[in-house]
């Protein structure tokens, strides 16, 4: 079997999925290198003969995703019949929609947001969209993160339970683990000054579409402020600083490790990766229990209601007063987090993968005889 992976998104930024595109291609590569990627850009860690380059769509969006569109439609297919590919995985929702290809295509699926949300993606929620309606052909299996996410595929497209994997997703053990306790002080100090908050803190990050979340989060340490002597700090949005709340605004991505791992708690509402990351820091987090977030903690009790902000203060003081109760919390983390990586997640997919060409296989075999 020869993978071939469509890497639309494998530049260098900090996004998320750029960063899973970049991660499990390095580790694919690595489990069969007889792989070959299909990249606007060399990757970090994968050897050039791996790669072959395509252009990149610059300019407005209009322009980029009718330039995609086109490369996936009409170059791709070209190139992997020219390249005897055998499967086509595809980080994103970037694939031929002609039904031409004579191989299993495996997409992976982070969520459905722009089918709910529309008005955040423009033309490229009209372009997820459209991919959707493609995803019930035979040969085409979807690979999500979460059950939570596989009932929303079920409802939403015309695709078969038996044509869904779930692929969990992966973190940077380098980049986010314990600090040692002999340099944690200075590092807590030193990073604080660095951006400017007080110490001792609680971290809370404001993802797109979450500002009633933001005002829960608020409400609720407004309630016990009085009882505990840390700021609140939010990560995402921009304001002035007031009672004790902080606001850093956008982040750098290689500031996250020491911002996660110098907080005394998290509180996530919407971000997996965010939880796993602090886990593998040791950080405490309670975590929303809507969505998938439940499906990425190790113990229910860090659940909290994200409409009821008396919940969510007891939550906080619980784990941040009760020393006995956090140490648990850090240590099940610790434990819990162990199981989650960049290679088990390409381990995942390429075990799809080769179960998908078998599969193809056996039906072409019977039809031909």
């Amino acid at each position: 079997m020869r993978l071939a992976i469509n890497a639309s998104y494998s530049g260098a930024k900090t996004f998320a999925l750029e960063v899973f595109t970049r991660e499990v291609v390095q580790w694919l590569c690595r489990i069969d290198e007889n792989t070959i990627v299909f990249s606007p850009t060399l990757i970090p860690g994968v050897n050039e003969s791996n790669i072959v380059l395509t252009s990149e769509a610059t300019g407005a969006p209009a322009v980029s995703y009718f330039s995609n569109l086109m490369f996936n439609n009409t170059i791709l297919p070209y190139q992997l019949a020219s390249h005897r590919a055998d499967v086509l995985f595809c980080p994103a929702t970037e694939f031929p929609f002609v039904d031409v290809l004579p191989m299993p295509v495996m997409i992976m699926i982070h969520d459905v947001d722009p089918l709910f949300y529309p008005e955040r993606f423009g033309l490229m929620g009209e372009y997820f969209k459209t991919a959707l309606g493609h995803l019930h052909r035979q040969d085409i299996r979807a690979l999500v993160v979460s059950n939570f996410l596989r009932e929303q595929l079920l409802n939403n497209t015309g695709m078969h339970l038996s044509n869904i994997d779930i692929i969990r997703h992966g973190f940077d053990s380098q980049a986010f683990r314990v600090a040692k306790s002999d340099i944690r002080y200075d590092l807590l100090s030193e990073f604080a000054e660095h951006l400017g908050f007080s110490l001792p803190y609680i971290l809370f990050c404001v993802e797109p579409g979450s500002a009633a979340m933001c005002d829960t989060v608020i409400a609720a340490f407004n309630d016990i402020k009085s009882r505990i002597r840390h700021s609140l700090l939010i990560v995402g949005l921009d304001r002035e600083p007031s009672h004790n709340i902080q606001y850093l605004g956008s982040v750098d991505a290689v500031d996250m490790p020491p911002l996660l791992s110098c907080a005394d708690l998290l509180i996530e509402s919407s971000n997996a990766g965010n939880i796993l990351e602090a886990m593998a820091s040791g950080t405490p987090a309670i975590v929303s229990n809507t969505g998938a977030l439940p499906e990425f903690v190790c113990d229910p009790e860090v659940l909290f209601n994200p409409s009821d902000s008396m919940s969510l203060s007891r939550g906080i003081l619980r784990a941040i007063a009760d020393k006995t109760l956090k140490q648990e919390m850090i240590d099940k983390g610790l434990k819990y987090v162990t199981r989650f990586s960049w290679e088990k997640t390409a381990e995942d997919i390429y075990a799809s993968c080769v179960a998908a060409y078998k599969a193809s296989y056996d039906r072409r075999q019977k039809t031909n005889k």
